[in-house]
């Protein structure tokens, strides 16, 4: 998948029992997303860890927000998603649009097994100062094995402005040792004078 311009991220609580389904039903769906209404890709896990620990969450990458729009018209007519909120077993409780800025990091077109998604939050005036350490340590997170990587702000939702940095992975391992090498990093250790993580959470891919 390539670089994109917005990323659109859902969560939803879903009842053990109905995961199973769910998760062949949004395969139908994002197929349906991405011949439809132009997503560029799209990713659904569940979150392992934070606040959202056991809801799901869909990902869902567009170049333009026209194609978000697009999105909303697939949506009202999908069949998929009309039996996901008749069952009565999932219920969507935060969707949020953040922007995807450029950065050096050369996507795989491999799919990551697991995402770590970070929020932080910083001044505005240290936007690019922010994007120049996320390019600085790109190839630290490359070289420890991760597959993609996008940072942008949020656009809507209770923290709007925040950074977001979503890093896609293979394994726990590769994670692990990402972190090891990036808290040892001098751009890490710069960054961390002006930002403040407010939350991280690890999502498997399902």
């Amino acid at each position: 998948m390539s670089d994109t311009s917005y990323v659109v991220l859902t969560v939803a609580s879903v009842d053990f029992s109905y995961r199973e389904t769910m998760t062949k039903l949004m395969s139908s769906y994002s197929k349906d997303l991405i011949a439809n209404a132009g997503a560029r890709g799209t990713r659904f896990g569940s979150i392992a860890t934070g606040e959202h620990a056991g809801s799901l969450i869909f990902i869902q990458f567009y170049d333009n927000l026209d194609g978000y729009q697009k999105a909303l018209d697939v949506q009202a007519n999908s069949s998929e998603f009309k039996e996901m909120m008749n069952s009565g077993k999932a219920n969507i409780y935060l969707r949020n649009i953040a922007t995807a800025l450029p950065t050096k990091f050369e996507n795989s077109s491999e799919h990551p097994k697991y995402i770590v998604i970070t929020r932080a939050e910083a001044a505005m005036s240290n936007k690019d100062k922010f994007l120049n350490c996320i390019n600085d340590t790109a190839s630290c997170f490359k070289d420890n094995g991760a597959l993609t990587l996008r940072f942008g702000n949020l656009l809507t939702g209770s923290n709007v402005g925040n950074f977001l940095l979503g890093v896609g992975y293979p394994s726990m391992e590769s994670i692990e040792k990402t972190y090891d090498k990036l808290l040892a990093h001098s751009s890490y250790k710069e960054l961390m004078t002006f930002a403040k993580v407010n939350m991280r959470n690890i999502i498997k891919i399902l």
